[in-house]
């Protein structure tokens, strides 16, 4: 399939961390270049991440590396360079560890990375989320190979070498329903050995791929799935959205404050001038957007759990954001909401254009240090059960079918492949009812989706911390007129555990 783009300090010294950095408060630059507000921006109405109070506790990601799995990444950038990890470098597509962009047009990379860990206190340009974690380079193509971004994902997170506790993925796929099985089974893989995996939700609102459970790495209960919010506190205008979003975090959306960040040095270079980027300065950009952006902060914070917990995992993380993610924008409505905020029976609010929330990392870093971890992983499935019944066409009501499951676990996520014949899918859409009466929307329709068939696995955070047992409902619908298909089967499975 076609994926588009969307050296650690190891002594931990207990000092407080405080910026000295150009662009950072209150050394903000001149109108119309806010600075770094999407770190910390003061007020109880202010939509950044709250970092400060975990770094005056020296939760700067000191002894952590993040592997940024991107185009490419410029070592040498000096507000970067203190930072990287120079033998945790690769470069899968010259198979050789330089890191380094290969191309003029390969900027994305060195942006993302100022995100997640330019040097802070360095008394030059900006501070990332996690000013002192370590940055590993591992480059890619786009488009490449299954293989290249199934390495890249492995790479020193899964068996033996296992140096890199956190990736960033700022990239999805072009179309939705894309098949990238490799890739998944590698995010699986490297997930339950410990690494952070954090992937952007998409930037496709209005799009086929607007849901992002349409994406097979983003579906994958082992991603971290980020959405992107504005400095106004409400979804960006172009931030995917879907059962299988975990949380949000800052990047710029339309009129709202702009995004600074680390960009290839010189005024020839990256995205500064080249895109009309009138920052003054050319080793940062303020033109920098997307799902992209907020995954960046969002590995950051990752980065700073795995700090203060070095054997956090995404299971561990996603308990901690379901416990202290901020709820904004109480009153949305909207359509992709889903209902907007659902309050379920164990009292987790969940919102599909949100996910948990707003991550707030003061508040996921002292949540943190009140928690062992996580129970082991347990699961109760459905087996898969035939339904092979015609759906009814253009009928919101659809077609239902329900079944139990038993156990005494707390729901984490439920994950349910649905088989169904049809020749225009995008008018298909499907929800799930808990014993306890939440309602999920596994994924809307796509008027503009003219694929042919189903056969997906989705996944649903709405559940989170409910009990398993009982009877579940499943409504398959067809919205649109003129086409009608068939339910062919479903399988569901409940993944359940706990902190400890």
């Amino acid at each position: 399939m076609e994926w588009v783009q969307v050296s650690p300090e190891h002594a931990r010294a207990q000092h407080q961390f405080a910026p000295a950095d150009t662009y950072y408060p209150p050394n903000t630059p001149a109108a119309p270049w806010p600075g770094q507000w999407y770190l910390t921006n003061g007020g109880a109405a202010s939509w950044d991440l709250r970092v400060d109070t975990a770094w005056l506790a020296n939760r700067t990601g000191t002894g952590v590396v993040v592997g940024v799995v991107d185009d490419g990444l410029q070592t040498a950038h000096p507000d970067l360079s203190a930072n990287m990890v120079a033998g945790e470098h690769r470069d899968f597509v010259q198979a050789d560890n330089d890191p380094n962009p290969g191309g003029a047009n390969e900027n994305h990379g060195t942006a993302v990375a100022g995100l997640i860990a330019a040097r802070g206190g360095n008394n030059l340009g900006i501070t990332g989320a996690a000013p002192r974690a370590g940055l590993a380079g591992l480059r890619v193509g786009f488009p490449g190979t299954a293989a290249m971004f199934s390495d890249a994902t492995l790479y020193r997170s899964s068996g033996a070498t296992r140096t890199i506790a956190v990736k960033n993925h700022s990239y999805g796929p072009s179309t939705p329903f894309a098949s990238a099985t490799v890739e998944s089974n590698a995010l699986t893989t490297s997930a339950q050995a410990g690494t952070i995996h954090v992937w952007s939700a998409g930037n496709a609102r209005g799009s086929a791929l607007q849901d992002a459970n349409k994406s097979m790495t983003t579906a994958n209960p082992w991603a971290l799935v980020v959405a992107a919010t504005g400095s106004d506190g409400r979804f960006a205008e172009y931030s995917s959205f879907g059962a299988n979003v975990v949380c949000a975090a800052p990047s710029f959306s339309l009129n709202q404050k702009l995004v600074l960040t680390t960009d290839r040095t010189g005024s020839a270079n990256g995205y500064n001038g080249a895109s009309g980027d009138a920052f003054p300065d050319p080793d940062y950009t303020s033109t920098f957007t997307g799902t992209s952006a907020s995954a960046a902060l969002a590995s950051g914070v990752m980065a700073m759990l795995k700090q203060a917990k070095p054997a956090a995992d995404v299971r561990f993380a996603k308990h901690l954001l379901a416990l202290t993610a901020r709820r904004l924008d109480p009153t949305d409505a909207t359509e992709s909401s889903d209902g907007g905020w659902k309050t379920n029976a164990a009292g987790i609010a969940f919102n599909q254009n949100y996910g948990f929330g707003l991550v707030d990392a003061s508040a996921l870093v002292a949540e943190a240090a009140n928690w062992g971890g996580v129970s082991a992983l347990a699961t109760a499935t459905s087996g898969t059960v035939n339904v092979n019944a015609a759906i009814p066409d253009n009928n919101a009501t659809g077609l239902t079918r329900t079944f139990s499951l038993t156990g005494t676990g707390k729901l984490e996520e439920m994950t349910l492949r649905l088989v169904a014949t049809h020749p225009y899918r995008g008018d298909l859409q499907a929800t799930i009812t808990s014993p306890s009466g939440t309602t999920s929307r596994l994924f809307a329709r796509s008027g503009n989706d003219d694929g042919v068939n189903l056969d997906w696995t989705f996944c649903t955070h709405a559940f989170w911390g409910e009990s398993v047992a009982g009877t579940w409902t499943i409504r398959l619908a067809d919205m649109g007129p003129e086409d009608a298909g068939t339910w062919t089967s479903f399988n569901t499975t409940a993944r359940l555990g706990q902190l400890l």
